[in-house]
């Protein structure tokens, strides 16, 4: 079982919203759980929309208990807790979405040490950045995936855009059951890069 954990230590860049496609995505070909860290229970609240995916509680992660799933998607709150270095040694990947701004591009420093602090203990960790919530082509985001380029941890390939679709997701079982090609796209985009990741 893989463990994919999807992280920032700021709120509003999307992390719910990625984890829950990401588990859509991947639930076509495996069986797929997902935890909620987040004390406001934004995945908890929405359980009976869940389709095709499992909620599954930390817990049971935690102690390595023997799960029926191929792969768990962790979803983490909007700051930093003492439970996110557990959370990170029992991963195999970590993501961490930022929007495209300077500020937020700087913001995710704590994670990214919280990350390599674990990485030490756990060298096959892995780990990648991937801009999100993207308005369109700008210089400023080019100087914002410099920023981000020079940091520990990779840039992803893959970018995401803000979509209806995905803000809708959460409520629709994810974008895959709509008819927005360019949102399936880049989040199964995403989802591969991660799992080149894991198999190499």
């Amino acid at each position: 079982m893989k463990i994919i954990t999807v992280a920032h230590q700021k709120g509003g860049v999307g992390k719910t919203t990625l984890a829950l496609n990401i588990a859509y995505c991947l639930s076509e070909d495996l069986r797929v759980g997902i935890t909620d860290t987040d004390l406001q229970g934004s995945i908890s609240e929405i359980e009976s929309f869940l389709s095709g995916i499992d909620l599954v509680p930390l817990d049971k992660v935690i102690k390595g208990e023997e799960l029926p799933y191929d792969v768990i998607i962790i979803d983490t709150p909007p700051y930093l807790t003492g439970s996110l270095n557990e959370i990170f040694q029992i991963s195999d990947y970590v993501l961490i979405p930022t929007k495209p701004g300077f500020l937020d591009a700087l913001a995710i420093k704590a994670t990214i040490f919280l990350f390599n602090k674990a990485q030490k203990e756990r060298p096959d960790l892995k780990g990648g950045i991937v801009m999100n919530m993207l308005q369109g082509r700008t210089s400023i985001t080019e100087e914002v995936k410099a920023i981000l380029k020079e940091y520990s941890i990779p840039l992803l390939e893959t970018t995401i855009y803000h979509r209806v679709s995905l803000t809708r997701s959460p409520m629709t079982a994810g974008v895959f059951t709509g008819e927005d090609t360019k949102a399936k796209t880049e989040i199964t985009n995403l989802t591969y890069e991660i799992l080149n990741e894991l198999n190499q």
